[in-house]
């Protein structure tokens, strides 16, 4: 990885695990640039990317600051559910519906910049917080990419395969979060009833490589929803 990412991804785990407190000052570009061992237009491309990411804002003439972070309650998008799950101390269980290989159709194809009838992923899963199901995941991903990935990964955290075993660094996501009816499936599997609303959430997730590794559909039950976000004008 490239220095003024690895130096992006020290300073946000210090803000995520509260070294560096809300509203507080960021130590200046030449202090950064000493603990890192690196030049100062180094520290201001980490800078760069932590203020897109919402985690930093500038203070003209004052430096940059730690923005107050988003409820502590709502999910981490890109962290995986196990991890979310752990971090507010629910029981994640995973029942998996689906485990299997498939050629992509042209849809597919489109929506992960592959060629049709390469291999993907089908996974669909059910998750279950503190023994209520919540949330359908139906998922694919390119073998190509995502290599080796069994069953055993699927059941426990695929983020956490992809992120550890493989060394890959899951870095963003395209979104569209609509409300739509539940059909057999969520009925069966979210204790709803047939036509009872939830919410989709359809995404397409990249690598910090820009290749683009997921696309899936996320049905989640309304009363347990829950998402926050940064808007940020670029």
């Amino acid at each position: 990885m490239v220095k003024y990412l690895e130096i992006y991804e020290t300073i946000k785990d210090r803000i995520l695990h509260g070294k560096y407190e809300s509203n507080v000052k960021l130590p200046d570009g030449t202090s950064l640039a000493n603990e890192f061992g690196c030049s100062e237009l180094t520290i201001k491309k980490a800078l760069d990317i932590l203020v897109h990411d919402g985690f930093v804002v500038r203070k003209r003439g004052s430096g940059s600051f730690v923005k107050r972070p988003l409820s502590t309650q709502a999910p981490k998008h890109l962290y995986g559910t196990k991890a979310n799950a752990a971090a507010t101390g629910q029981k994640l269980e995973t029942r998996v519906l689906n485990y299997s290989v498939e050629p992509a159709t042209d849809f597919l194809a489109d929506r992960l910049n592959c060629i049709e009838g390469d291999m993907l992923y089908h996974i669909i899963r059910v998750r279950v917080s503190d023994g209520e199901p919540n949330v359908i995941e139906d998922t694919y991903m390119p073998i190509n990419i995502i290599t080796g990935l069994s069953k055993k990964h699927v059941e426990n955290s695929i983020y956490e395969y992809i992120n550890s075993s493989l060394g890959l660094k899951i870095h963003s996501s395209t979104m569209e979060i609509t409300i739509t009816k539940a059909g057999e499936i969520e009925s069966e599997n979210l204790l709803l009833k047939l036509d009872d609303s939830v919410v989709n959430v359809e995404q397409v997730v990249y690598l910090d490589n820009g290749e683009i590794f997921e696309y899936s559909n996320v049905k989640h039950r309304c009363d347990m929803f829950k998402f926050a976000t940064n808007f940020i004008k670029i």
